[in-house]
């Protein structure tokens, strides 16, 4: 069986197991699963027999508007094959697992999401800003983050709250 094949049913019985959806887009292999089955997700993946994908080449958090999503790179160090996984995350109360015990090259990855996004994740060794400053309100990658500086969003309410 070609790798591609040999990936792709192993991501199929992961996918059984923790509850996992999995599609393909634009020749790439994803499996979308819950935040908490994030680390046995990516866990196993990272040593599946044959076709691990046991580089973590990015991590990065999104925001779809009615939740949060981490998505996950991941390739092989010995062989072709490339799979993405995301894991949902609600929106209100936005926490997942730390990697960093599994890839220690997720700590900044994992802080930018954080920083960002708002994203906590369980575990990690510092999760602390990266980019934005320590008392920094709000998670500017966020839809929800009003762009417009504090002067011209006063000056906007109190125009509708005249009218």
């Amino acid at each position: 069986m070609e790798n591609k094949e040999v990936l792709k049913q192993r991501v199929e019985e992961l996918a059984g197991r923790v509850n996992g959806e999995v599609e393909e887009s634009l020749g790439a292999l994803i499996l979308k699963v819950q935040a908490p089955y994030i680390l046995e997700t990516l866990t196993a993946a990272k040593s599946f027999s044959d076709v691990p994908c046991d580089f973590l080449h990015d991590l990065c958090g999104l925001d779809l508007v009615d939740h949060l999503e981490v998505v996950y790179q991941l390739t092989s160090l010995r062989g072709p094959q490339r799979l993405r996984v995301k894991a949902v995350v609600e929106r209100e109360k936005p926490v997942l697992d730390s990697v960093t015990r599994i890839w220690q090259g997720a700590d900044f990855l994992e802080r930018e999401a954080y920083d960002m996004f708002g994203i906590q994740f369980k575990g990690h060794p510092n999760l602390k800003r990266i980019y934005m400053w320590d008392d920094f309100e709000g998670y500017p990658l966020r839809k929800d983050y009003v762009t417009e500086p504090v002067e011209i969003r006063n000056l906007v309410r109190q125009r509708q709250e005249g009218e």
